[in-house]
């Protein structure tokens, strides 16, 4: 193209952009660049372990296997964040951000898979997920209509928050923003007490439902209809003066699948309504309408309180339902058929829950708080659709205690790294925390104490095809050392609520203390010891009875420091100490069952710098533990592992 006929073509070019726009109806809406921003984000991480895994995540997807989990790996991602400022009463917007998983090494992946999916040296091998390639996240318009008691109109994303864990939660961190619904918002009452938001949402197809999917991949089904489920919640919430709050949440979840009966269906068992002996089917007739069937449907809904009585006393209390229908010809029997991984109980259920908190926040004036909590969590009780991570429903630090404890059986402990805290499913909880906090000054402490009786106690529970029990529910689980094959034997799946035989019970003690010492800049110490006892008679009548009990002892002690070295530097060291005594803690009946002795230390050292807008933090530790077990060969652990991150927003 020569030069002259460039500029002739861009001069036609913007001539037929002012006929167009000046030809534009006044009432197409769009936004000038004044109203337009744009915010971006690059992160960086690498992780470094002293084995031979490739990868920028610690724990990926287990049942998926993809190449970016992995301990030893570098990568970036990059986000870009528009929001638009449409008219008045409207705003719209959306993110792009590149596929996290191209490594650094990668350099020139294009995306393409060539040669047979063969690894070569080519940039034409790793497929997409090395390519960086960007993808719509978070697109949405608002709506603000001039209408009594509407205040807004959401169309596209949004991360649920205004539900609560047990019906719809909050959406996990990696997938905050790739749900989309519609949602209608408002006030009501005098002086706009009242509040309610009503949604209707796509469901997604990966997780909510039976076999974690709404059908794709299920035995049950030859053909998968999922762009028609749904699920609808209500959130309601009314203030009361200026101390008390009402909330009433509820959802309903709905996944539908073609009646193959239809012989307008795809693959319909009766295309000509005629059976096996070519005899007319009473009823069928093709009307180019096809019907549907419900799959599975789940309901919860909770009821809450929050008051303030006085200026120092608060109490919440919550009740619940939660209730599921499955229909076992359009869903099969992930229990009978996963080896018991499976997200939910196989068969129609419903049960209740319900916690009662009272907080006394220094009512003496001296510093000490003093927390209570009451729960209790149906053995039926599932919140599908509810939060899988990132949220905490107790009081207590439970059993694991760094990520709390949800009501589902869907939790999400994967596509984490392993300095990210655990969930665990308090589904059959029942009992009381006492929780002591002191606050004064430079001095922090925290006592609390936890009893737990398990409402899914039972005996002789169908775990093979109705009850899922998670494959591994023997010990204590080890968060820092977990591998999903279960290959280093790392204990009770967090999952793993029902066993054949329990009759079990729990007391967790935890004291810790925080401190900053008048030296250098200001040295926090940070001490913290907790001790689990958990005991599960298991079979409670019968041949072997009395020789099956478990009885588990873990204790734990914390040493953690940190100081400000620099203006935006703070280093820190920290220490940590594991003892388990586990007796009869793996085996059967049958075979008989071993004791177990395990041993960790956690020694390592963190930096966190803020320098120019560009953060950076830096976290290096080794970890040994030996495992000492009585009818396996015992097992040890040299692990040295890293994780560096820098991010930079604007």
């Amino acid at each position: 193209m020569s030069h002259t006929f460039g500029c002739a073509h861009r001069r036609l070019t913007l001539a037929w952009l002012a006929v167009l726009t000046a030809a534009l109806p006044s009432g197409v809406a769009h936004a000038d660049l004044g109203k337009f921003e744009i915010d971006g984000r690059i992160y960086t991480k690498q992780l470094y372990q002293n084995d031979d895994s490739q990868g920028l995540l610690s724990l990926g997807n287990p049942f998926w296997p993809d190449d970016i989990a992995g301990h030893n790996g570098i990568g970036s991602e990059f986000e870009l964040i528009f929001r638009g400022k449409i008219s008045q009463f409207a705003e719209g917007g959306a993110r792009l951000a590149s596929r996290f998983g191209e490594r650094w090494q990668d350099w020139w992946e294009s995306g393409a898979s060539k040669y047979g999916n063969t690894s070569n040296t080519s940039g034409d091998s790793a497929g997409m997920n090395r390519a960086s390639y960007m993808k719509l996240r978070g697109s949405y318009i608002q709506l603000a209509p001039e209408l009594n008691h509407l205040d807004s109109v959401r169309i596209g994303a949004s991360d649920f928050a205004m539900f609560n864990p047990w019906t719809i939660g909050k959406v996990r961190y990696i997938d905050r923003d790739n749900g989309r619904g519609f949602f209608l918002g408002g006030k009501f009452g005098s002086d706009d007490a009242g509040q309610y938001v009503v949604g209707a949402i796509a469901m997604p197809k990966l997780w909510v439902g039976p076999s974690w999917s709404t059908g794709i991949g299920d035995p049950a089904l030859s053909n998968a209809f999922w762009s028609r489920d749904w699920a609808y919640a209500a959130m309601v919430r009314y203030r009361f003066g200026e101390t008390t709050t009402l909330r009433l949440v509820g959802d309903l979840t709905q996944d539908l699948e073609v009646n193959t009966a239809d012989p307008d269906a795809v693959g319909s068992r009766n295309p000509t309504c005629k059976d096996a002996l070519g005899q007319a089917i009473a009823g069928c007739a093709p009307d180019h309408a096809v019907d549907l069937l419900t799959r599975y449907a789940s309901a919860n809904a909770t009821f809450d309180i929050e008051t303030e009585p006085t200026e120092w006393l608060r109490v919440q209390g919550l009740i619940g339902m939660s209730a599921q229908r499955i229909d076992p010809k359009l869903a099969g029997n992930g229990v009978a058929l996963n080896q018991g991984v499976f997200p939910l109980v196989y068969r129609d259920t419903q049960d209740v829950a319900g916690t009662l908190r009272m907080t006394a926040t220094d009512p003496w004036e001296n510093g000490l708080t003093l927390q209570g909590e009451y729960f209790y969590i149906g053995p039926q009780w599932n919140a599908i659709f509810g939060s899988r991570r990132e949220a905490d429903v107790l009081l207590t630090e439970g059993l694991i205690g760094s990520g709390g404890q949800l009501p589902t059986l869907n939790l999400a402990n994967e596509f984490i790294d392993f300095d990210d805290g655990w969930v665990e499913s308090c589904i059959g909880w029942h009992g009381g925390t006492a929780l002591l906090t002191l606050d004064r000054g430079d001095t922090r402490a925290k006592a609390e104490y936890t009893h737990i009786e398990y409402a899914s106690n039972g005996q002789d529970r169908d775990v093979d095809k109705t009850y899922p029990d998670f494959l591994h529910g023997d010990g204590f689980t080890d968060t820092l050392l977990y591998d999903y094959a279960n290959v280093s034997d790392r204990g009770r799946d967090p999952r793993s609520v029902y066993r054949r035989n329990q009759f079990r019970r729990t007391d967790i003690a935890v004291l810790s203390v925080k401190h900053q010492l008048p030296v250098a800049n200001g040295l926090d110490v940070e001490i913290k010891a907790k001790y689990v006892h958990d005991v599960d008679f298991r079979r409670l009548n019968g041949p072997g009875a009395l020789n099956d009990d478990y009885d588990g002892a873990i204790s734990t002690a914390r040493l953690k420091v940190s100081t400000p070295v620099a203006d935006g530097l703070r280093l820190g060291m920290h220490g940590q100490i594991d003892h388990w005594n586990e007796q009869n803690r793996r085996g059967t009946l049958q075979l008989g069952y071993g004791d177990d002795i395990t041993d960790r230390q956690v020694a390592g050292v963190t930096a966190n710098l803020s320098y120019a807008g560009v953060r950076f933090s830096y976290l290096l530790e080794y970890l040994h533990k030996i495992q000492d077990r009585e009818r396996e060969p015992d097992q040890r652990w040299h692990v040295w592992r890293s994780k560096l991150v820098i991010e930079a927003a604007w």
